[in-house]
């Protein structure tokens, strides 16, 4: 949803002389325009406390030049950052913490952003996952795929006041609080998961422990992790399922088909900072 910006700008005289914006538009004075995200978690998720509690939508302001230079710094690239720096100087309201935002709330700016900035049509090179031939690939960033992290009724889940949710598990009976993860969080799992190369049962437990608060009602880490060393694997799936429930998501996909072998499988865009600049 776009701001209505058209008082935001304009001629600006000092001193209250009167300006001939018609010969002099060197006093032009343009103030960014923005626009309101909606976010996918409706504020969902997220403590009470927080700037984004039970929010539907955020404001960011349009990227700018200035942005750009972030999506091109090296040292913000190579560190990771850049597109958390991005976030961070595109949201108007300067107490939410980029690294506090959900994963699907946070794709939902990168995107907006993005379609703001350069239109809606993204094109980029796709490798094909059976044969991987290189091709040229068309997506279209207005209609993301959206879940709000709502349809979990076929689970014994309760949303708490603290923006948690407690999930009962069917055979134990193990009342589990869990949080919703951050992008941030799952960022850095992502990354570590990758640098040491886990194996992926090993993969399975470590994200687990990052999104359960406590078991129980104890919240100590000897006892979660006694519990994922011994829960039954129908407890752990079960547990599993109901998180990806109350997950909100967003992402662009897109029905591909290799101009090469045939193959054809749906693709999902990366939100990195090459999502900006796809042909670099």
């Amino acid at each position: 949803m776009i701001r209505n910006n058209e008082d935001r700008f304009g001629p600006h005289a000092s001193g209250g002389d009167e300006v001939d914006n018609t010969t002099d538009k060197s006093v032009l004075q343009f103030i960014t325009p923005t626009e309101f995200v909606e976010l996918p978690s409706s504020g969902n998720g997220y403590p009470l406390g927080h700037p984004l509690f039970q929010q539907e939508a955020i404001e960011i302001r349009y990227m700018t030049a200035k942005d750009e230079d972030i999506l091109t710094s090296r040292s913000l690239l190579k560190s990771g950052m850049a597109i958390d720096r991005l976030i961070s100087n595109l949201i108007v309201d300067k107490n939410i913490n980029p690294g506090e935002l959900l994963m699907g709330d946070r794709n939902a700016i990168i995107i907006a952003a993005r379609a703001s900035a350069y239109g809606h049509e993204y094109k980029t090179s796709v490798s094909c996952p059976s044969c991987g031939h290189n091709s040229k690939w068309k997506f279209n960033l207005s209609e993301p795929d959206v879940y709000s992290g709502d349809e979990w009724e076929d689970y014994d889940i309760r949303k708490l006041e603290n923006g948690n949710y407690m999930i009962t598990l069917p055979r134990t009976e193990f009342n589990v609080e869990v949080k919703l993860l951050t992008g941030k969080e799952e960022t850095k799992y992502l990354k570590q998961a990758a640098k040491k190369r886990r194996k992926d049962d090993e993969t399975v437990t470590q994200q687990m422990k990052l999104y359960i608060v406590s078991i129980e009602g104890h919240n100590s880490q000897k006892v979660i992790n006694h519990f994922l060393e011994n829960a039954p694997a129908s407890e752990s799936r079960y547990l599993r399922s109901a998180v990806d429930c109350i997950t909100p998501k967003l992402k662009i996909t897109e029905d591909f088909e290799c101009p090469s072998c045939g193959h054809e499988q749906e693709l999902e865009v990366p939100l990195g900072a090459d999502f900006f600049w796809p042909e670099r």
